[in-house]
């Protein structure tokens, strides 16, 4: 199984979000089943590590933090077929418009976000992270 992971879900992690710090860390954690490949954006790195370095202050820590999660989760590319596809879409947001053309690409079988509505138009299945772990659980 294929899961796309909006950037959300990994600053919920790095940030240590109180409110969904647990249920991503569950679903990330998912990773060493062997049976989900978890990916993101290359775009989400540059943007995590923009974020995640705003609020933890040391350079070395995020980058050790991005290091450990490439361990685990695999990069999307995003390349010019990605950027026109986007450009050309009806999305009103870019940004979420070249995120699901990279999850597109990759043919992510779910896209996990907590901002669902983002991606509403979509033909990749877009759910929550407590949505996504609800169904693993049944499988």
């Amino acid at each position: 199984m294929t899961v796309f992971l909006d950037s959300n879900i990994i600053l919920d992690i790095l940030l240590q979000n109180q409110e969904f710090h647990d249920e991503s860390l569950s679903l990330l954690s998912l990773s060493d089943s062997g049976i989900i490949d978890f990916f993101i954006s290359s775009a989400s790195i540059t943007d995590i590590y923009y974020i995640a370095r705003k609020y933890i202050k040391d350079e070395k820590e995020v980058r050790n933090h991005l290091s450990d999660l490439l361990e685990i989760i695999s990069i999307a590319g995003i390349d010019e077929y990605c950027i026109k596809n986007a450009l050309s879409s009806s999305w009103k947001d870019f940004e979420d418009a070249v995120q699901n053309e990279a999850a597109s690409q990759i043919a992510a079988d779910y896209i996990v976000t907590r901002n669902t509505k983002d991606f509403k138009n979509s033909f990749t299945e877009v759910i929550t992270p407590s949505v996504f772990l609800e169904k693993i659980s049944k499988q």
